[in-house]
């Protein structure tokens, strides 16, 4: 292509229009990873920050219990419904993450087929303007 014609191109406000988009949205697509893992690492973060937050608590609250000579020893049936109770939580947490990795898929299929129903929109749109301008073309 010569520079005539590039510059052309480059003066034409839907290439200037669509070269800008086209940019912000590979800049956005180029982002994701360091996105991703910034929000991982904030994520692990917080969770390591509360699990240090609760350990504390309970290490307090057994020094304590000690210096002031309370038992802390439970009758069997204590453990079992705390182990219980703990255990439970644990499953639960389990379901919920099946369950939004599986919210996520949806929205990301629906999201593929949204992109995919706006193309064939796009290519309809085009298909019309030819289809209008091809019976008009050779009376202008």
């Amino acid at each position: 292509m010569s520079k005539i014609e590039n510059s052309n191109i480059q003066k034409d406000v839907y290439s200037v229009w669509k070269n800008n988009v086209v940019n912000f949205y590979f800049g956005m697509q180029k982002s994701i990873p360091e996105f991703h893992q910034a929000s991982t690492n904030l994520v692990k973060e917080y969770v390591q920050s509360w699990n240090n937050f609760a350990t504390s608590v309970i290490d307090i609250q057994r020094e304590i219990a000690t210096r002031a000579g309370i038992k802390s020893s439970l009758p069997d049936a204590t453990l079992n419904v705390m182990n219980d109770s703990a255990a439970n939580l644990n499953k639960s947490l389990t379901v919920q993450n099946k369950i939004s990795v599986a919210s996520i898929d949806a929205a990301k299929q629906n999201i593929r087929t949204w992109n995919e129903n706006s193309s064939a929109f796009a290519n309809l749109g085009k298909n019309i303007v030819n289809s209008l301008f091809s019976s008009t073309s050779s009376k202008i």
